[in-house]
């Protein structure tokens, strides 16, 4: 799988949802997002993510919801005497708050492949030689977090062993303190190998360049056509914005657009025979 045909798939994604208030587009963007990554990963290892996923969209939606007493249709009131949470709860505010849910559900999906089916060396490669600095510093982040999620667990199984056993905020300073000083030597270490190996001191070399075969140009294609339909569209009157307020109505929908939206599909048909 190529990085740049990946990257490709992932700006035309994050283009039509941030580009478009429309909730319908996000919609089908969120839905090729996610059958994509179910397709070529798999649903196992998307577990957390759709936790993680599930919880902060409906912290938005809900965030929204509770702190925008705003619209015409009132659901219920709560009393103004009542900090922070009174006033009218409607249900636009809460169809603005999903809408922002949808678009940071759809938002985390399609930066997922970078980390789901990515190395982080495949990131690097793929960018330009001017960039290289930049992707050795992203294939660090990338491998930052499951570095510390894997000492974590090693060090709390370690500490369990020991006999230690959670019994409050303080008591996990004896998990915490340690994990921190392993993040810090690992940081070291591949300070060290890195200079050890001349980084910075020549131009990036690579044992064997990833060309980009068909399948890939495919994806790129279609991603590439998909942003330019929706900017097209949407010039000439289509791929209408939506408005919560003051009053809720339904999305529209065009045809050119939508056929922005469903060409993203395409990596259904070509990932999945990398998974």
């Amino acid at each position: 799988m190529n990085a740049r045909a990946v990257a490709a798939w992932s700006v035309a994604c994050l283009f039509i949802v941030l580009f478009t208030t429309n909730p319908a587009y996000k919609l089908v963007v969120l839905a090729a997002a996610f059958v994509t990554l179910v397709t070529s990963a798999g649903i196992r290892r998307m577990r957390r993510l759709l936790i993680a996923v599930a919880c902060i969209g409906t912290f938005d939606a809900m965030l929204n919801f509770v702190s925008a007493h705003v619209g015409r249709t009132i659901l219920f009131a709560l009393p103004d005497s009542i900090p922070a949470l009174g006033g009218a709860y409607t249900l636009e505010a809460f169809a603005f708050g999903v809408s922002g849910g949808i678009t940071i559900a759809a938002a985390i999906f399609a930066a997922a492949p970078f980390s789901l089916l990515l190395q982080p060396h495949d990131v690097m490669d793929a960018l330009p030689n001017a960039l290289s600095r930049t992707g050795t510093a992203i294939a660090a982040s990338m491998n930052l977090l499951p570095v510390v999620v894997t000492s974590f667990g090693e060090v709390s199984e370690a500490q369990r062993l020991r006999g230690w056993r959670p019994r409050g905020p303080a008591s996990w300073a004896e998990v915490v303190v340690p994990v921190v000083l392993t993040s810090v030597e690992s940081s070291i270490q591949l300070a060290e190998s890195m200079e050890a190996r001349g980084f910075g001191s020549a131009s990036r070399s690579a044992f064997q360049k990833r060309n980009l075969e068909w399948d890939h140009w495919m994806v790129i294609a279609a991603s590439g056509l998909a942003v330019v339909l929706f900017i097209a569209d949407h010039a000439m009157g289509g791929a209408k914005d939506w408005f919560a307020y003051p009053s809720l109505t339904a999305p529209q929908l065009d045809l050119p657009a939508l056929i922005a939206c469903l060409l993203l599909f395409i990596p259904v048909l070509v990932w999945s025979r990398h998974a």
